[in-house]
């Protein structure tokens, strides 16, 4: 049996893809998608996206088939919780009420899943109470995913929530480095609709913060100042065109941007007493603008690392920081 998977990453404007065998990288590429394909999570056509699928796995000779989707956070809900101690089929029946403050439709609509992330025993060493990290998706999402994917001649063999595939990626950096790996993580996902920032202690997931910036309002900056049309503006972006990068009004959103994470990490501090945090990962296309960076730098007393730091060997670490959550995702089958 092949033991080789493919976790594909769905975002705003690009599609990632890895190709993961035996837990290694064997391949990374991604492709942009045509605008509004994709909104809020939710794929609007998924003829659309199965072309596109197609098309890029012919143009990179990719065989394989067996897909694990990632589930953005807009798409799929993920809580810690502290449960009494209960039986699989107890907690089956009693999971779908701990959504009732995000879920306000038929609960019927949706697929439950959970991990255990501790037991807390009493004195005696009998279960008391169970953390858990606990995922709800739509049904009707799931199954439009699988459409697309099976219109594409591939095949959904799991998906997994966007938070839960950067736990994959440190399980995985934790077995290759078990004597030189901190307790704690913040992941900082620079996107394009947005950045992501996530807390993981002892190998969970904690938190996280969604800041309303990304590639979107850097173009929108841009695309002001020099008066032209937002794509033109987002192309001047990526390529630094006449140095749009460094214009005084994209510095002083980096600057926005940088006291938001600041103001993340403080508040994961407050309510963590004893945490010893040292140490920050950025991944996402955001990264590659370095005033952003130095302006993160500047701001943050932590570590400053990149994603792919965490990840498993790969060909092009260039792409390697855009993909981690489409190798976390392939991770889930792979043992991690």
């Amino acid at each position: 049996m092949s033991n080789t998977y493919l976790g594909l990453d769905i975002g705003t404007n690009a599609m990632k893809l890895a190709v993961i065998k035996g837990g290694r990288v064997q391949k990374l590429c991604a492709s942009l998608l045509p605008e509004n394909l994709v909104r809020d999570g939710r794929v609007t056509s998924p003829d659309a996206l199965a072309e596109e699928l197609r098309g890029l796995l012919r143009a990179q000779r990719i065989s394989e088939r067996k897909c694990v989707l990632a589930l953005s956070p807009e798409a799929a809900f993920v809580r810690r919780i502290t449960v009494p101690w209960m039986t699989t089929e107890q907690l089956k029946v009693n999971l779908p009420y701990e959504f009732h403050d995000y879920i306000q439709k038929d609960k019927e609509l949706y697929f439950y899943d959970y991990a255990v992330a501790g037991v807390n025993r009493n004195d005696a060493g009998n279960p008391e109470t169970m953390d858990l990290l606990a995922a709800a998706a739509p049904k009707e999402l799931i199954a439009a995913g699988r459409s697309a994917l099976r219109r594409a001649g591939m095949k959904l063999s799991a998906a997994v929530p966007e938070y839960l595939t950067y736990r994959n990626l440190i399980t995985a950096y934790e077995r290759a480095h078990p004597d030189s790996h901190p307790r704690e993580y913040c992941l900082v996902d620079m996107g394009h609709s947005a950045i992501r920032v996530h807390m993981y202690r002892d190998g969970v997931y904690e938190t996280s913060r969604v800041l309303e910036y990304g590639g979107v309002s850097v173009g929108a900056l841009i695309a002001d100042s020099v008066s032209v049309d937002f794509h033109i503006a987002a192309d001047y972006m990526v390529s630094n065109y006449k140095n749009v990068q460094e214009l005084s009004v994209c510095r002083e959103l980096y600057r926005k941007i940088a006291v938001e994470i600041l103001r993340a990490v403080n508040f994961y501090g407050f309510n963590t007493p004893d945490s010893d945090l040292r140490d920050i990962y950025f991944g996402g296309g955001l990264v590659k603008i370095q005033a952003l960076m130095d302006a993160v730098r500047d701001a943050i007393p932590l570590n400053l690392h990149f994603m792919e730091e965490l990840l498993p060997s790969a060909e092009n670490t260039d792409l390697a920081g855009q993909c981690p959550a489409a190798i976390g995702a392939a991770l889930e089958m792979t043992g991690r």
